[in-house]
């Protein structure tokens, strides 16, 4: 009989503490997880009550309030998005039906007055539940500029500040009005276009001679190459899987690795990349940070990881038997975002530094103390500096005198890369430009990638980039 109600005992002991577990979970682990969720009455009446905090800009610009009206005596808040469409897709938007995307779902948290002693403070009705400020690395002016620049255009503008890692525009085109969130979604999401992704972190392209950067990174660190390096162009390079060519079918003779860059030459590159092998040219994408998710404070659903894939399976950067002289110039299965092209280039400009991207410069409390500051973090020396320096002169000579002239800025040094990627449709292309700005001391670091257009990136993606590193340098 003892046994048995000690059988009994614990039984029911044991069943009170899977109880206590598993309210534990959703109470605390899950919870935030299920308050997130759109459609959520609980949640959606409760965030009606907070006074959420702003989004700004560096300069102070207003990208995201609350609105205080009074609904049957009762003091509630709605989102407002003062500038529009302006910076969209990074601010993200907070939506009773939709849910929340962007920064407005990273830093919910702050914004939400979810943080501190102030939810103690809340529970204990001793004050009203007030979000803190966020305070951005991004730059109206310059955010304006790349969008304006876009146009009508379909593509993407990311500008870092290669000594933070500081996002100082993120454009995507076409784009949406978040105050429409809530009345117009199915509208917006119908839209030609899908002006809801962020085609900066989610938009997926072929790099083309862009990734030629990379490929050059790979070969001066290899010591087996360097600028003066010299190459003999028939026109044609042999692989297994077919002759590699020159755009257009140009010759170039005997050359060196810096003239390869300048005219962006495949049979160099190609040859290259056969002499690194999978393993080199592999170990500087992954430094670069092809093949992980870009550590920037986005929704982990809106940044996409660039690298090669096949049926959808990201590929090892030194998969074995890869076709190396094709990922040399940038195809072989290879899809980027303009972040992680932006982060390249960053690099360079850094002295060989990779620094995580960051749009959260600082958060401030109601009282305008600092709760949560941006520490710039280094991702990993991608380059010796002088490896990086003579790059940058390589790629100085692309803006002088190569390809990417239309990005040259009067007065200005220029540092840069345009590729040009076809697409399954012929005479359409993926039209790039990569670059920093000035070379002697690099302040604002650009990739600017162009949908579907039948121009070069030299021809309409390169001056996009001039026109916002000019209003990087200029504000």
């Amino acid at each position: 009989m003892n046994r048995s109600i000690r059988r009994l005992y614990l039984t029911i002991a044991g069943g009170f503490v899977a109880l206590a577990v598993l309210l534990g979970y959703w109470q605390v682990v899950a919870a935030s997880g299920l308050e997130d969720r759109s459609g959520n009455l609980q949640t959606a009446q409760r965030d009606r009550l907070i006074d959420r905090g702003r989004i700004l800009t560096a300069d102070g610009t207003v990208l995201a309030a609350s609105r205080a009206r009074r609904v049957d005596g009762q003091r509630i808040f709605e989102r407002v998005y003062p500038q529009g469409s302006l910076a969209a897709h990074a601010v993200g938007y907070a939506s009773e039906q939709q849910g929340k995307t962007g920064l407005e779902a990273t830093w919910n948290r702050f914004l939400a007055g979810s943080f501190g002693t102030e939810p103690l403070l809340q529970r204990l009705n001793l004050s009203e539940k007030k979000g803190a400020d966020l305070h951005t690395y991004l730059r109206s002016d310059v955010q304006r500029v790349a969008t304006q620049a876009l146009g009508a255009q379909r593509g993407a503008v990311v500008a870092l500040d290669p000594r933070t890692g500081g996002v100082l525009a993120m454009a995507s085109s076409p784009t949406f009005d978040p105050s429409a969130i809530n009345t117009d979604f199915a509208s917006i999401n119908t839209q030609p276009g899908a002006p809801l992704l962020n085609r900066a972190t989610g938009g997926t392209y072929p790099p083309g001679s862009t990734f030629k950067v990379v490929t050059a990174t790979a070969a001066l660190e290899s010591d087996l190459f360097r600028a003066t390096s010299r190459f003999d162009d028939t026109g044609s390079f042999s692989t297994p899987g077919g002759p590699i060519r020159n755009f257009g079918g140009r010759r170039f003779g005997e050359h060196t690795l810096r003239a390869a860059l300048t005219n962006s030459i495949n049979t160099t590159f190609a040859r290259i990349g056969t002499t690194l092998g999978a393993a080199q040219l592999g170990a500087t994408m992954s430094a670069y940070g092809f093949g992980e998710r870009p550590p920037i404070d986005l929704p982990e659903n809106e940044v996409v990881i660039s690298g090669r894939r096949r049926d959808g399976q990201l590929l090892p950067n030194d998969e074995n038997g890869a076709d190396v002289a094709r990922i040399a110039i940038g195809q072989e299965r290879l899809d980027v975002t303009p972040l992680q092209m932006a982060m390249v280039v960053q690099a360079i400009a850094n002295d060989g530094t990779l620094l995580a991207p960051r749009l959260m410069q600082r958060i401030t409390d109601d009282g305008g103390s600092v709760v949560r500051q941006h520490v710039p973090e280094d991702l990993g020396q991608v380059a010796d500096p002088q490896t990086a320096a003579e790059l940058a002169g390589m790629m100085q000579n692309v803006v002088d005198e190569g390809t990417g002239t239309a990005a040259a800025l009067s007065g200005l040094s220029v540092a840069g890369k345009t590729g040009t990627a076809e697409t399954a449709d012929s005479g359409r292309n993926q039209a790039w430009f990569i670059g920093f700005a000035p070379v002697e001391d690099p302040q604002v670091a650009v990739a600017v990638v162009i949908e579907d257009t039948p121009s070069t990136g030299g021809e309409v993606a390169a001056p996009v980039a001039a026109q916002v590193m000019r209003a990087a340098l200029e504000g």
